[in-house]
């Protein structure tokens, strides 16, 4: 590996676990037992590397969003999509520590991390129109009416889950954060399932139950 690309997964490992604001580029340099001006040498200070890391987050999500263009339209298809976008959110999750002030800090990344938020949204909202239409949704009148709310209400999941267990000093690892968040979009979606699929959201909540109590 690259020297440059292990001082990006050494940040990343850090911001993870630390924040992005209680580091400095000499806290990651100490990380990597190297000096500062060796470190200086690949990145030019902390917002170079964060966004580059930024860079990395958003090409995972395109990705994800375009092959889920062409993905089998069916449930199962639809929830690993869920469950992969979560995923890679959980490996990036220092943007969502404390998303507004980093933002506000890194001006290079604000504009791009908005727009990127508005095609996920979309992907959402998407989602759920094709639920809709291939009747995956039983109840068509009354979940026609409220596709927006159903997609604000799973993209504040996406967007502050990982905020809102931090604030509540729960430390989850990728298994707990993405079952938990799967969970809580079950719950959002599941007074409006047909008896099949309502059938198969209850077996990934036992599943996800069972797998938790095994821990």
């Amino acid at each position: 590996m690259k020297r440059r690309d292990h001082i990006l997964l050494v940040s990343l490992d850090l911001f993870n676990r630390e924040g992005e604001t209680n580091l400095t580029a000499v806290d990651i340099a100490n990380e990597l037992e190297i000096s500062p001006g060796n470190l200086y040498y690949h990145f030019k200070g902390k917002e170079e590397m964060v966004t580059e890391l930024y860079e990395q987050f958003e090409a995972g999500i395109e990705t994800l969003l375009q092959d889920s263009r062409s993905a089998e339209a069916s449930l199962e298809e639809h929830w690993l999509y869920l469950y992969v976008m979560l995923e890679h959110i959980f490996n990036y999750r220092f943007f969502f520590r404390n998303t507004t002030d980093l933002l506000h800090k890194y001006g290079s990344i604000d504009k791009r991390f908005g727009k990127l938020v508005e095609k996920q949204y979309q992907w959402i909202h998407r989602l759920l129109d094709s639920l809709l239409e291939e009747g995956l949704l039983a109840d068509r009148t009354m979940i026609a009416s409220r596709i927006d709310q159903l997609a604000d209400n799973i993209m504040l999941i996406f967007t502050h889950w990982f905020q809102f267990q931090n604030l509540r000093k729960k430390s989850l690892d990728q298994h707990q954060f993405i079952q938990g968040a799967i969970l809580q979009i079950m719950a959002l979606l599941a007074p409006y399932l047909g008896e099949q699929q309502l059938q198969f959201m209850e077996t990934c909540t036992e599943l996800s139950l069972r797998e938790k109590q095994c821990q």
